[in-house]
């Protein structure tokens, strides 16, 4: 994931061109798009965080708007705003309030916004350090719990297929695959399987998640010789505790 910023305005102004001045004054890498979703698509998501000026004619851009709603919404990008109190209730049109990192008035006050955007900055690189899980569950609720479990301590992937994990780990890395071994359509083994023939995604390292706890049941499941095996009745602590023991352990291996 880059730590680009993305600078969207309208028309080049005075305000915007002190917002691009403060950017290279404090080393902040940053990338520049006018608000219309045909050069903002030509991005491809090379950024992490939207700076938006918004001046008075922002609400003719409607359809730039849903744009980077969308991109808050399922690229989890984030949006700090800045502009007249008019201007960005335009924008909160469309990004509802709560969506938004931060939002700042005019006069603009460059010291606080630049502060704003290196916390963030900040934040985004020391998430980065984390491990990141790939979780794969035909049940969404599940996948919901164990990412709320994960997510102070891990970066953390969802699919809810052995196919939808492909497709996941062609464009993201993971560091290990928590797997359902019970899936419906397609059998855990046979994820694994083709993990192990993919090139991306043949060396990371797969833990069966299974809700069978009898003999048998585990020896089937360690024939397949995964990283290890985890019982869905797990709860939060022991879950947290062997993902940490898993990836000293992987430390010391290299």
């Amino acid at each position: 994931m880059s730590n680009k910023v993305l600078l969207i305005r309208r028309e080049d102004t005075f305000l915007v061109n002190t917002i691009r001045t403060q950017m290279t004054k404090n080393s902040y890498e940053y990338v520049e798009a006018p608000l219309s979703v045909r050069e903002l698509s030509k991005l491809k998501g090379d950024f992490t965080l939207m700076l938006l000026y918004a001046d008075d004619s922002v609400g003719e851009a409607r359809e730039a708007l849903v744009y980077i709603k969308d991109l808050m919404l399922e690229e989890e990008k984030e949006l700090i705003a800045c502009g007249d109190r008019n201007a960005l209730e335009e924008v909160e049109k469309i990004i509802p309030r709560e969506l938004i990192e931060a939002e700042f008035e005019r006069p603009l006050d460059m010291v606080s916004i630049m502060d704003k955007v290196g916390d963030f900055l900040l934040e985004q690189r020391l998430e980065q350090r984390k491990k990141m899980i790939l979780v794969v569950d035909d049940d969404p609720t599940y996948l919901k719990l164990i990412k709320e479990w994960l997510k102070d301590n891990y970066r953390v992937g969802m699919a809810n297929s052995g196919m939808q994990a492909i497709t996941w780990l062609a464009g993201n890395k993971a560091d290990l695959v928590l797997l359902d071994y019970e899936m419906p359509t397609i059998k855990g083994s046979k994820v694994l399987e083709m993990l192990k023939s993919e090139a991306n995604s043949s060396t990371i390292p797969v833990m069966f998640l299974t809700g069978k706890s009898d003999k048998e049941a585990i020896m089937e499941v360690l024939a397949l010789k995964p990283a290890g095996y985890l019982l869905k009745s797990i709860d939060r602590a022991t879950l947290l505790e062997t993902l940490d023991k898993f990836f000293i352990e992987q430390k010391y291996k290299k």
